[in-house]
């Protein structure tokens, strides 16, 4: 599969997530970050995002704050779907993961609070907040809380080639699929096992010469 960002097959997902509604939201806005780019890099793309995903009314301006205050809360949901994945293979190349993603969440999300709603059917968590953009991040919240209670959580996961970390729904029935693509992530990081071995394995000549 080769997607718009160059010559190699891209993530099975690139187009668009895969995983069940509501949690696809969580994994498109978590692939907002591509290595060519930032989906809402601006307030404006930030905006349109929000509004595209029925998050936010159509109109709201939003500041710098607010877009930077986004940005950290998906590097921590990165953070957190990595979680969801086996350790990280070893690479050369640096870790699209923060290193300090998940605490920086934990601290944002005290400001992003929510309350149980019961006068629908049935109950569900709304964000307590009223002003429009803080209300549509605190709903990004309540959809990680929904996908924990419903089982579907675990499978969202942050791939394992550190330079990549893309969001991708583990459709596999064992729940054990830790590339976002065979074809790029899994096969790049099999080459450089392989390579390793061969490597730091002694030559047939070492060998025989040492006996």
């Amino acid at each position: 599969m080769t997607d718009e960002r160059g010559s190699e097959p891209g993530p099975d997902n690139i187009e668009a997530g895969t995983a069940p509604m509501p949690l696809r939201v969580i994994e498109e806005f978590v692939n907002t970050r591509r290595r060519d780019g930032d989906d809402i890099a601006t307030p404006p793309q930030l905006a349109t995002w929000l509004h595209a995903h029925g998050l936010l009314p159509a109109g709201t301006e939003i500041t710098a704050g607010q877009r930077e205050r986004a940005a950290r809360i998906r590097e921590g949901l990165r953070a957190l779907i990595a979680d969801n994945n086996a350790e990280p293979v070893a690479s050369p190349r640096p870790d699209g993961l923060d290193p300090a993603a998940r605490d920086d969440l934990a601290d944002l999300t005290r400001d992003l609070p929510l309350m149980l709603d019961v006068t629908v059917s049935p109950p569900r968590l709304t964000p307590l907040a009223r002003m429009p953009v803080e209300a549509a991040l605190a709903r990004l919240l309540a959809v990680v809380a929904e996908a924990v209670a419903d089982g579907t959580w675990t499978r969202l996961k942050a791939c394992r080639e550190p330079s990549c970390r893309w969001a991708y729904y583990d459709h596999s029935r064992n729940r054990r699929r830790t590339w976002c693509s065979m074809d790029l992530c899994g096969n790049r990081a099999k080459a450089r096992a392989s390579h390793q071995r061969k490597s730091t394995a002694p030559s047939a000549a070492g060998r025989f010469g040492s006996r």
